[in-house]
């Protein structure tokens, strides 16, 4: 299964990137018919589970049941798997799904153990205490749109686009890495390219996925211990380099990656793993999703997600060949609008899912059921 304290790093398709191509801002198409929240309700907009029963969520304020130009950034902490939430401090930063994106401004959070954690997305703040205070991280101007965690190391894609960021400019990354508990970046010897990588981890090794590719050919990926003690190699997907793509490291070398060629609706998307780090591929299926993959993990007793724009959940228990889509989720008004689903299994049997607008849906029993919970 995908390392889970990165669970939020596909939340950065919700927003309008600060480098690379830009992507839909959250709009009102996806608010429903009659849609209320109650008092006091925030906005998911990222999520990030450290055990099945821990975790930290970054979200905005919606006065108006809505996200819009006045909604703050607030943070909210749980140990019971998400049904209760506690706020906790949040960094003093904009909301990174603005029309108009600040360097310092946030739309996902990342937590590596209990202390130490991340908003990011353009902007990069730092909690080493829990949540109880946060920093800012000097970038250098660079812009920081995906991050991964693994055994006491994070990594980050560090963005150069130069002043047309933000209004789809073409982008280039250098992988850079530090201690969970510190903030002493370095770049990752062999780890940079073109693009707007996801970054994935699991057990030492990471992977920067969808870097190159632009020219038509297949994307490629790199990967290599996330400390960097040693250089990244690349390797070739089966991906093309035109479309969607999603990816999580399942263990140190099993990656699972879901890919479609866009224009049609709705699009096929392919389902591919490898079990050496990518040297190899393999499919192991395909599903419809209207409008191409934005989430692909695999639980460590097999269980596959999946989840896309306009789609909701899909999950398979039979690695691959048939597949299920629950009502709770799939069947709500914010999923249809268009936003992109935010989902993580957390373990077998627990996970959540949201789309920026709608309620928090937590499963307890391997994705079978799904209850919404009002996050305050």
């Amino acid at each position: 299964m995908r390392n889970i304290a990165q669970a939020s790093l596909l939340a950065a398709a919700l927003l309008v990137t600060a480098c690379g191509t830009a992507t839909a801002p959250v709009s009102s198409a996806s608010r429903g018919p009659g849609q209320t929240c109650a008092p006091g309700q925030i906005a998911p907009v990222s999520a990030s589970f450290v055990s099945a029963t821990d975790g930290w969520l970054l979200g905005i304020t919606i006065p108006e049941c809505w996200p819009s130009a006045s909604s703050r950034v607030v943070a909210a902490t749980t140990t019971d798997g998400g049904r209760h939430w506690s706020p906790v401090s949040a960094p003093p930063a904009p909301w990174g799904g603005e029309q108009t994106v600040k360097q310092d401004a946030v739309g996902s959070i990342l937590f590596a153990g209990p202390r130490d954690g991340w908003a990011f997305g353009p902007g990069l703040w730092a909690t080493h205490d829990g949540g109880a205070t946060w920093h800012l991280v000097d970038t250098g101007g660079h812009s920081v749109e995906s991050m991964a965690a693994t055994d006491g190391h994070v990594v980050a894609a560090f963005l150069t686009c130069g002043t047309a960021c933000g209004r789809g400019a073409p982008s280039s990354f250098t992988v850079e890495t530090t201690a969970s508990g510190s903030d002493a970046w370095r770049a990752v010897p062999g780890a940079t390219g073109p693009g707007d990588p996801i970054m994935t981890a699991s057990a030492g090794t990471a992977y920067a996925v969808g870097s190159g590719g632009f020219d038509g050919s297949l994307m490629s990926l790199l990967t290599g211990p996330a400390d960097g003690t040693s250089p990244w190699q690349r390797h070739q997907t089966q991906c093309p380099g035109i479309g969607g793509i999603a990816a999580s490291a399942v263990t140190a070398r099993s990656l699972a990656m879901a890919c479609t060629m866009l224009g049609e609706h709705p699009a096929v998307t392919r389902l591919f793993q490898s079990g050496d780090s990518g040297a190899h591929w393999r499919s192991f299926g395909h599903i419809a999703m209207y409008d191409g993959p934005e989430i692909i993990e695999i639980t460590p007793g097999g269980t596959v997600l999946a989840a896309g724009i306009y789609d909701g959940i899909e999950l398979s228990r039979d690695g691959g060949r048939t597949w299920q889509r629950p009502a709770a989720v799939d069947d709500a008004a914010p999923t249809g609008g268009g936003g992109a689903v935010v989902a993580a299994m957390t373990s077998d049997e627990t996970g959540y899912a949201f789309v920026v607008g709608g309620p928090m849906w937590i499963t307890a029993d391997g994705g079978r059921t799904w209850t919404p919970v009002a996050v305050r």
